[in-house]
């Protein structure tokens, strides 16, 4: 398929993302989509202001007197409520780690991390007979984690060196194995472990690691993003053609897209349809709207959304998005569809 570029013509849309009022769409924008180094005085005064963003200040108000983010037996469940989540999100925004958020992430490893060096659910505390290691728990809190400062830490080395040693015959990982017997791997099992790769430093990558990042993109590759090889190429699910944020532990074209570019896989042809699709949902001003959130619009496997508790309602579902937009920014400018204008 021949390149077309987005439509960046009328910088608007990215001087949008460069508001002082969103610190941390901002800081990203700044170091992604810009190439400013973080020792540069733009992007380090602006990191400093995340801590003072509302979602964050809503998220971290939402622990208890004592820095913990209920339940205090589980870091896992009630879904999108329970310290899981809000660490995910606030590791998304790009918030430096304080002490009550260091303490939440001990608490993680204390009550998930298994003997496999997997992170498993339920937790220690909630049921000690029946646990099971979860790829995309495991994946997830991989890079929450880093990102956060845990890089180096023996733990989450553990954790890494359990990816390859359960992927699927076909390359990718499933939630549901061990527990069931599956033949064939999920995408969204499979994209959470390489979301985590993706965040460790190319020089770090172990011949291993390696060629279980290899295995694993070639997995989703040969999917074409988001089709299924067993019914014709359509689209897998509805839902994965839709553009999501938070992205939690699932999947759609955008997340696909995010992961394997910064993998290296830019310039992959199978890829090309899903960047096609991906720039047909840009608005005229340059902008992608929020087609949908886990929590609020029910999907394929959860039909009603209603009843889900979260601690913050990130943006409104239909409405351009700074945080789709900064993400379609970054993909777009890693496969070359991207042209920024000359005043930036």
């Amino acid at each position: 398929m021949p390149k077309t570029r987005a439509n960046v013509k009328n910088p608007s849309a990215l001087r949008w993302l460069l508001e002082p009022r969103d610190p941390a769409v901002r800081f990203h924008a700044l170091v992604d989509i810009l190439h400013r180094p973080l020792d540069s005085h733009d992007v380090a005064t602006t990191r400093k202001e995340i801590p003072n963003y509302l979602l964050v200040r809503k998220l971290m108000k939402a622990q208890t007197s004592s820095g913990v983010w209920r339940p205090s037996d589980t870091c896992y469940r009630p879904k999108w409520a329970s310290a899981v989540w809000p660490l995910m999100l606030l590791a998304e925004m790009g918030i430096p780690p304080n002490a009550r958020i260091k303490a939440e992430c001990e608490r993680f490893f204390d009550l998930h991390q298994v003997d496999t060096g997997a992170f498993a659910c339920p937790s220690k505390l909630e049921d000690k007979g029946r646990r099971w290691d979860e790829a995309c728990l495991t994946g997830n809190m991989v890079r929450t984690l880093s990102k956060f400062g845990y890089g180096n830490d023996p733990r989450i080395q553990r954790a890494i060196d359990w990816f390859p040693k359960h992927q699927q015959e076909d390359g990718g990982w499933n939630c549901d194995y061990p527990e069931k017997k599956v033949k064939h791997s999920s995408f969204m099992s499979t994209v959470e472990p390489l979301w985590a790769y993706s965040e460790i430093p190319r020089p770090k990558w172990t011949r291993r690691m390696k060629r279980s990042i290899e295995r694993g993109a070639e997995f989703l590759l040969m999917h074409h993003v988001y089709k299924s090889d067993n019914h014709h190429w359509k689209p897998t699910y509805p839902f994965f053609t839709q553009l999501h944020f938070p992205m939690y532990y699932f999947y759609d074209i955008l997340h696909g897209l995010r992961v394997l570019t910064k993998l290296g896989y830019s310039d992959d042809e199978r890829i090309r349809e899903a960047v096609h699709l991906l720039m047909s949902k840009q608005n005229p001003d340059g902008t992608w709207n929020l087609e949908g959130d886990w929590y609020r619009e029910g999907d394929f496997f959860y039909p009603s959304g209603k009843g889900r508790k979260t601690l913050v309602d990130v943006e409104e579902i239909g409405k351009p998005s700074k945080w789709i937009t900064l993400t379609c920014y970054r993909v777009l400018g890693q496969t070359g569809d991207l042209e920024l204008p000359e005043d930036f």
